[in-house]
């Protein structure tokens, strides 16, 4: 796995303004609720988590799917709550992820990638979790992908410390 090169918390901050679109008056949170949606939202990343190794061992492709499928955006969420914004929209969520791979990408193309096509075999499990259409090494190979870029999110800066 790829380590993302070190960033100013205003570039991710600008990166998920970006993403979001025109910022509106409710998607700014102000500090303590910014900081339990944060928390509500890795508690759900870690539960999904939790049970993507256990689907796989287990052979239980299709929850592995959904469970890597739902990781992805309580990630992203939770990056934007730590940064005081809220992501509501699933246009939001790919916005913001498009973002944050295009920050990343400049210095490290290749960690950029990888957040890329966590971001594209994400939409590809939703999609099979419907209409079974992946192999079982595909699910694997796709679960895998987006487990390496939830990781990679997960070591963006965090927000400087209230003053």
């Amino acid at each position: 796995m790829t380590t993302p090169p070190a960033f100013q918390y205003p570039q991710v901050t600008a990166a998920i303004r970006s993403g979001i679109g025109a910022v509106r008056q409710n998607d700014q949170l102000f500090p303590r609720r910014a900081a339990r949606r944060s928390a509500a939202h890795r508690r759900i990343l870690a539960h999904c988590r939790q049970h993507i190794p256990k689907s796989l061992n287990e052979s239980d492709y299709l929850q592995a799917a959904a469970k890597s499928r739902g990781a992805y955006p309580p990630s992203i969420k939770a990056i934007g709550s730590d940064h005081q914004l809220r992501i509501a929209r699933h246009a939001g969520i790919i916005g913001v992820a498009g973002r944050l791979a295009s920050l990343v990408t400049v210095p490290d193309a290749v960690a950029g990638y990888a957040l890329s096509a966590g971001l594209a075999f994400a939409r590809s499990l939703h999609q099979h979790f419907y209409e079974h259409d992946l192999s079982d090494a595909m699910v694997i190979a796709s679960s895998n992908a987006v487990t390496d870029a939830i990781a990679l999110l997960q070591r963006l800066p965090p927000p400087e410390p209230a003053r």
